[in-house]
């Protein structure tokens, strides 16, 4: 199964509209804006020069548990930047539908070398959403290393932020071809020392963390929720589509709560909160999002995690935010606030260079209390 997972930053429970009784429930921890958090094992990337539509190719794969590996390819138009998606499950590419963007099914083929490292080739085989057979041939240029890890600038609309553990350029012959036209990869020359060294415009890595400053706001329920803050406490919320989502207290040290976040949606994803209920209102201050499967209590070296200074409240007000990956590596901050106007949350970046100035604007989620049963109303 894809490592690939959406996450719910539920930043304050400001929108919750929960109905009246005498012994009123505590309002869930979900934030009323999401971002899309994924982890991939393996990561392909290909600058692509002015002979195609696109500026960039991308493949993720997860070799998962199944029979067969997990596949997401993107292609970056060159006119308006958007991303589009061509995965070999179904599940995936809703994955990639729910993150708002433009998807397709397709069968795909992932030709590897006998021995991966130095000099290895690939070759991925895919047809588009216009039916032209896309093909990629990518070499590997230098032996993986963390040397070659750490962030560099990805999506800008919406803002993706990207960090790899370790990393490989390209080599000479990489090549991407839709239908007739092909095109070839460059020198990278900022990084080449010729003739001792020369990449290309390219890179295979091991172990990268991405996320996407953008989803659709979804609709929550609440089916059941706990009377007082206690350890082993459980929300649990349903969405539309009858999917659920359960919030589990892991740990507590006073109105300081950790909490860990399973969606139905995308099974086996880590997500781990720590906010504060204080004067009848949660405060996030920390979100840590791993791999599946990853302990992030155990590991903190893994995944991305966001710090928000003062924690993010229900007011709306500006809080200072922080992501750091890796060994506690800043890849990103800025400001997130609310909108008056809309429901929805800005996230107004500082840095990385590429993304200054650069507002994300998150729809907002809403969760709302489940409707008595006429039984229930009468009791």
């Amino acid at each position: 199964m894809s490592k690939a997972v959406t996450t719910f930053l539920l930043l304050c429970s400001a929108v919750s509209l929960f109905a009246q009784s005498s012994e009123p429930s505590l309002p869930p921890p979900i934030a009323p804006e999401q971002i899309v958090y994924r982890h991939w094992p393996e990561q392909f990337v290909q600058w692509i020069g002015p002979e195609l539509p696109y500026t960039m190719i991308e493949l993720y794969v997860d070799p998962g548990a199944g029979t067969t590996p997990v596949y997401d390819a993107v292609l970056t138009e060159r006119t308006t930047g958007k991303r589009i998606h061509y995965a070999n499950q179904q599940q995936m590419v809703d994955i990639d539908k729910r993150s708002g963007a433009e998807a397709y099914l397709t069968t795909m083929q992932l030709d590897r070398p006998a021995n991966a490292g130095k000099d290895a080739t690939y070759l991925l085989r895919f047809v588009d959403h216009a039916g032209e057979p896309v093909s990629w041939q990518f070499v590997q240029g230098s032996d993986i290393s963390e040397r070659g890890g750490g962030s560099s600038p990805a999506g800008i609309d919406p803002p993706v932020l990207m960090y790899r553990e370790r990393s490989a350029v390209a080599g000479e012959g990489a090549a991407v071809k839709i239908g007739t036209k092909v095109s070839v990869a460059d020198v990278w020359t900022e990084i080449s020392q010729p003739p001792y060294f020369v990449a290309y415009h390219g890179a295979v890595s091991e172990n990268v963390d991405i996320a996407v400053f953008a989803a659709a706001g979804r609709q929550w329920t609440t089916v059941s929720a706990p009377k007082s803050l206690s350890v082993g406490a459980d929300w649990k919320l349903k969405a539309q589509d009858g999917l659920g989502c359960t919030l589990h207290v892991q740990a507590l040290a006073g109105d300081r709560a950790t909490i860990v976040d399973s969606d139905d949606h995308l099974p086996g994803r880590t997500i781990t909160m720590e906010a504060v209920w204080n004067s009848g209102a949660w405060s996030i201050e920390k979100l840590h999002y791993a791999a599946a499967g990853a302990d992030a209590s155990q590991d903190a070296n893994q995944g991305l995690t966001i710090s928000f200074v003062p924690g993010a409240s229900a007011t709306g007000a500006p809080s200072k935010f922080e992501v750091t990956a890796g060994k506690k590596t800043r890849i990103a901050s800025g400001v997130v606030h609310g909108d008056e106007a809309q429901p929805r949350v800005g996230w107004e970046f500082k840095d990385p260079q590429w993304l200054r100035g650069k507002t994300a604007w998150v729809d907002s989620a809403v969760v709302s209390q489940k409707p008595a049963t006429a039984e229930t109303a009468s009791k």
